[in-house]
């Protein structure tokens, strides 16, 4: 499978990981999940990713520890899309812009999840260096925006 059709979905709420499996699949998407941090740099190492996006609050390796794997162990790391739930201003001033590529607030829209997703995948696979995408789910800032791959 070319990796910019790859997306690892990570998020300890099974829920979660359906609906966004749901909305992805339909667009030619192949979805990994992971429910943990450790599950998720265990299929960062072993796959390539077009996008991972990443819950911060789970079990074993949260999503912080996932980040700060990635850069430490400089493992070539796919574009990451943080998912929030509520998260406070503290949580968000925690973490460090040159790691993670976008942010999207729970409750989200499948369709615009989908569509972002979608649209980051095609960006991964043709090369493009900055690219910037926004977009508004459900009333809440939801944006993503992609440095070079």
């Amino acid at each position: 499978m070319e990796s910019h059709k790859r997306v690892l979905v990570v998020d300890d709420d099974l829920e979660v990981q359906r609906m966004m499996s749901s909305a992805l699949a339909p667009h030619g998407l192949v979805v990994d999940v992971a429910s943990n941090g450790q599950e998720a740099l265990d299929a960062i190492r072993e796959n390539t990713y077009a996008v991972v996006l990443l819950d911060l609050l789970m079990p074993l390796v949260d999503g912080f520890g996932v980040l700060a794997a990635l850069h430490t162990e400089g493992m070539q790391s796919p574009p990451v899309v943080l998912v929030l739930t509520g998260a406070d201003r503290s949580v968000i001033e925690r973490l460090d812009p040159t790691r993670i590529h976008g942010v999207v607030r729970k409750p989200f829209d499948p369709q615009e999840l989908a569509s972002l997703i979608v649209a980051c995948s095609e960006i991964k696979g043709r090369g493009f260096g900055a690219m910037a995408i926004a977009t508004l789910v459900s009333g809440a800032p939801f944006f993503a925006w992609l440095v070079k791959p």
